[in-house]
């Protein structure tokens, strides 16, 4: 039965990274990475499920990770069981498979023996009693150079298949190198030296323009960001400028409008989420005010409706945005009969639709990919929350 509450699971681990099964379109799945840091060994990756039916999230696995804690972490676009993580104070990154049987897990595979008035009487204890499952290595990405704090795998969109080059990592001091991961293994193709700050560095983050046919790239260096061309080693992309000045403070997300060529959205120290296009980055489209009073950590896109973003920071806070008038389909009428203040005035174009309060600072969001109204964000105490995009909003979008 569907629902619009949040559902959501304590995980008892102190954990920063989330990501989606990209490559599963039939069911809601989500890996997330501990960050155990005085027991390194014990770190491992937790397969979590979301159903709808019962609005519930559950835990498929543990997956070991013995290297070390996560730093960073993505996921295959065309195969759901390979993922990469980048260990904390490593420059290597690693290549896993997930064990098949836990990949042909379901949910119902744990009440095949229950009643249904029974599948809701699980605490999340009881869901860990399983062993940890071990991961293959398929392959070692030895980048070299200062610690990795991102990885990125493109998505091969409209083309279906993954290319060679189709992998970013980036370290602490900005280099970044392009690998080719196919056929279990891997190749540096190139790397390149992004555009450096003279501020006290934040680590940077990297992501691929979905219109760029896997040649542009952008990138934060303290309050900026650079464009980088893999055609032309440090140029940019036709029409664009090299780089611009962002935020008052350290950029510390940034994501690529999927629909909409030229629009890239960024989040703030300055707890900021701003809106900018990238022919000419002068002033900003839009900025969102108001979502945080800390840092803005992480931005992320709907990957199919532009007119949505979510954001996240160690304010606790997760914010889901409409942003209609820079959309590649903008909203025409917006005429709610619902009155009230700034953050529950839903009939603006551009608003704070929905948000959702953690305990503790929010550094994973994940849209999911079976699910276009689906998202899930994880707080670093370990709390991993589903939540949905509110009927009306989503009626507001498909009408």
């Amino acid at each position: 039965m569907y629902s619009s509450q949040p559902a959501d699971i304590s995980l008892g681990e102190k954990c920063r990274t989330l990501v989606s099964l990209r490559a599963d379109k039939t069911e809601s799945r989500f890996f997330v990475g501990t960050n155990c840091v005085p027991n390194p060994s014990s770190n491992g990756v937790y397969m979590l499920r979301y159903d709808s039916e019962a609005n519930e999230v559950s835990v498929d696995a543990k997956l070991s990770h013995p290297i070390g804690s996560i730093a960073a972490m993505c996921t295959s676009p065309t195969e759901a069981s390979v993922l990469m993580t980048a260990t904390e104070g490593s420059s290597d990154a690693t290549l896993w498979k997930v064990p098949p049987e836990v990949m042909l897990s379901s949910h119902d595979d744990k009440y095949d023996n229950e009643d249904e008035s029974n599948r809701h009487n699980h605490s999340s204890r009881d869901l860990f009693m399983t062993n940890t499952e071990s991961m293959e290595v398929m392959a070692t990405l030895p980048a070299g150079g200062a610690d990795l704090v991102d990885v990125k795998w493109r998505d091969p969109g409209d083309e279906g298949a993954v290319s060679a080059g189709d992998v970013l990592t980036i370290d602490r001091q900005g280099r970044i190198c392009q690998w080719d991961v196919g056929f279990g293994q891997a190749e540096q193709i190139q790397s390149v030296q992004a555009p450096s700050d003279k501020l006290p560095r934040w680590q940077p983050r990297v992501v691929w323009d979905p219109h760029g046919n896997g040649n542009a790239v952008a990138v934060t260096r303290g309050p900026s960001v650079g464009l980088l061309d893999w055609r032309m080693d440090t140029s940019i992309p036709s029409g664009t400028v090299d780089s611009f000045l962002a935020h008052r403070y350290a950029v510390t997300d940034l994501d690529y409008n999927p629909n909409k060529p030229f629009v890239l959205a960024t989040a703030g120290q300055d707890a900021l989420i701003k809106f900018w296009d990238l022919r000419s980055a002068k002033q900003p489209l839009l900025v969102a005010r108001g979502g945080h009073s800390h840092w803005a950590y992480r931005v992320m896109y709907n990957p199919f409706h532009d007119q949505l973003l979510l954001s996240s920071g160690t304010d606790s806070q997760v914010n889901l945005w409409r942003c209609s008038t820079i959309s590649s389909a903008p909203l025409m009428t917006l005429d709610d009969s619902d009155n009230g203040d700034d953050a529950s005035d839903t009939s603006a174009p551009n608003v704070l639709v929905d948000r959702y309060e953690h305990n503790d600072s929010v550094y994973g969001l994940a849209w999911g990919a079976a699910d276009a109204w689906i998202y899930m964000s994880l707080g670093y105490d370990g709390k991993a929350v589903a939540n949905h995009v509110p009927s009306k909003e989503k009626y507001k979008i498909l009408l």
